[in-house]
């Protein structure tokens, strides 16, 4: 992530505008994915309106309010079609597009849009927070906290079977202009966590730039904290980018925090998404997050 620029941004949601683009992919180069160089040019060629929307973010919140996004996928989603909306110069997008066959629904197309050249390209969106917990499983050593969710089977899901919905009779009759070549590739972005304190190594195939954090295990009173920081539980739909917090009021120090995930852990046995945050010269500034996980998880 280009911090240079993202620290330049205050606004919550701003923040999570810039991190569509900003943020690097979760995997390697390949054909079938959007690059971050592409997603580079696409930032850089909007900075004056993000910095701008970020000055007077009313127009990000009512888009986001309109659509009432309630889970991390929905939000994603609707962050990617303000991009083409109001700051990237497409000549035609269209979000959502279920294609069937007669009365059976065969797919959905996330995303298809048009460049100025005319040029059409299909996009499946994803953004996706895996814990590593088998080192030596590859892709599938990586879980989601819901355990059936797996890299594996989500990168499989997207590259075989929700990429090539453009190529299928149904898909090629639901474009546009049916028989029109069409570009498909995923944005997938996202974060992995590995195992606090256990020297581990990403999978063959995971970027070298992917966005990291760490898991541990909830076991009162042997579980700590990094002094010296200040805490918060992440709601979902603060899971993308980085914090940033002016009210020191909003966040709890070391003790209490504990307290929290103590009471926390007494009602649910769910994983949960927590960020330590430093004082900067004028805001408190994530430097590290982390999934807690009940004992025994």
């Amino acid at each position: 992530m280009t911090q240079a620029i993202f620290s330049r941004f205050h606004n919550a949601q701003v923040r999570d505008l810039v991190w569509v683009m900003a943020s690097p992919n979760l995997l390697a180069d390949a054909e079938w994915l959007v690059s971050d160089r592409e997603c580079a040019e696409m930032l850089f060629a909007a900075l004056p309106e993000l910095l701008a929307l970020d000055r007077h973010p009313a127009p990000l919140q009512a888009w986001l309010a309109a659509r009432k996004p309630d889970r991390l996928g929905p939000y994603f989603e609707s962050l990617v079609a303000y991009w083409f909306a109001f700051l990237i110069d497409a000549d035609w997008y269209a979000t959502n597009k279920i294609v069937k066959s007669g009365r059976l629904t065969q797919g959905e197309f996330d995303l298809l849009w048009r460049t100025a050249s005319g040029s059409l390209h299909h996009w499946e969106l994803s953004a996706k927070l895996y814990l590593q917990i088998r080192q030596d499983q590859g892709f599938a050593g990586y879980i989601g906290t819901m355990k059936q969710d797996r890299l594996d089977l989500k990168v499989a899901h997207l590259r075989d079977k929700q990429l090539h919905l453009a190529y299928t009779p149904e898909g090629i009759s639901a474009l546009p202009e049916s028989g029109q070549p069409v570009r498909a590739r995923a944005l997938f972005k996202g974060w992995l966590f590995y195992p606090r304190h256990v020297s581990n190594s990403a999978a063959a195939g995971i970027s070298e730039r992917h966005l990291t954090g760490w898991w541990a295990h909830w076991s009162n009173p042997e579980f700590e904290l990094q002094p010296r920081l200040r805490w918060r539980i992440l709601e979902r739909l603060s899971w993308l980018a980085p914090v940033r917090c002016n009210n020191s009021s909003e966040l709890s120090i070391e003790a209490d925090f504990r307290d929290d995930l103590a009471a926390y852990f007494a009602g649910t046995a769910t994983p949960i998404l927590i960020a330590g945050l430093s004082q900067g010269h004028d805001a408190w500034e994530e430097v590290t997050r982390g999934f807690i996980v009940p004992s025994g998880w």
